[in-house]
Parts: structure tokens; sequence; C-alpha cells
């Protein structure tokens, strides 16, 4: 019987499943005890705003329920479609990804004349490297925590001959709200 490392991979699983339950039951009762969200993002070495979106639990103005964070783990994913679409000039199925009032404004014509211009530059897209994801604010992501709101999916758009940067903003619901594709050195970006 070889040892194929499994049980220990299983043990870690479950540690860290309870791990991330034990820290949000910890931040659960420093927040009960009034400790800002900014300390407890100091404790964490994270942004309080990060704090707040990865732990918090605000009660819903529109319902009164507590809101419950969002599972990210198909963002990164959902990022580099987004792209693999607008490259293959499936506006039909890129159009599906967003909200009505985004894919009203981003018509066929004004997506696709766009990526016309980094494909005339460029190339066709080779592939997408280096997603990752980041609160609108700007802090980092884990995929693999959930997080209240919206989030920035962002990568390196890699085409034939050249690079450029891609982002795209999803709300709380994972739908497209915005996507933006911009030179690798541009350092004012809207989202």
């Amino acid at each position: 019987m070889s040892d194929d490392g499994l049980p220990e991979v299983a043990t870690a699983h479950r540690a860290l499943a309870t791990a991330r339950a034990d820290l949000q039951a910890a931040v659960d009762r420093a927040r009960s005890r009034g400790t800002s969200w900014a300390a407890i993002g100091a404790t964490l070495d994270m942004t309080r705003q990060a704090a707040f979106k990865r732990f918090g639990r605000p009660r819903d103005p529109r319902t009164g329920d507590t809101m419950t964070p969002t599972d990210l783990t198909t963002l990164p994913a959902l990022t580099e479609r987004a792209f693999a679409l607008l490259d293959a000039g499936d506006h039909v199925a890129l159009r599906g990804l967003m909200t009505e009032q985004t894919a009203e404004a981003l018509t066929p014509d004004l997506l696709l004349d766009t990526w016309s211009q980094v494909v005339a530059e460029s190339g066709n897209l080779a592939r997408c490297r280096d997603t990752g994801l980041e609160s609108f604010e700007g802090a980092v992501l884990d995929p693999s925590e959930p997080s209240l709101g919206g989030a920035v999916g962002h990568t390196t758009i890699e085409c034939e001959v050249g690079e450029w940067w891609g982002r795209v903003a999803f709300d709380p619901d994972q739908r497209i709200i915005g996507l933006l594709v911009v030179p690798v050195d541009t350092t004012d970006l809207p989202f």
C-alpha cells in the first residue's frame, strides 16, 4: 500500500475549515466587544475595508436580513472567460454575463471595435495569466474566502505579440458591471 499523502491532505483541509470558522467567531466576538474594523484589519494585516468585506455581517436595509458574503471561487475563471468571449467575437455570450444596464452601455460595436484595436496592435488573445481578484478599493481578495459586495477580476492578457491588462468589475451577484482593457503601464484605473 503506497502512501499517497491524501490522509494528510484531508486532515489539513479539515483544519483549515475549522480555523476559518474559529477566525470568524473570534472576529464576531471582537466586534461584539466594540473593537473597530480598523483594529481588526491591522491585526489581520489587511485594511479595515478588507476586514469588513471578509468578516462583516451587516443588515440589509431592504430586507432586514443579515447580508451574506459571496463565494468568489468562480470569478477568476469568469474574468478570463470574458476576454476569451471578446476575442472570439461572441458578444451574445458575453452580454449574458452582464447586468442589463451594462449590456446596454457596452454595445457590440463598442466592445468589438475596441477589441479590434487591441488585435491590430498585438494580435489575438493567446492566454490570460496572473489572474486574481481585488476589492473596488484595491485590496487583494483571496478567491477561496467569501466577501461582501462586488469584486474586480484582473488579468494580464497575453496576445500574439503584446500584453494588456484586463479588468472585469462584478456586482455581488457575479454579473459584469464593467470591462476594461488598458496598456500594462496604465496607473490611473477607474476600477
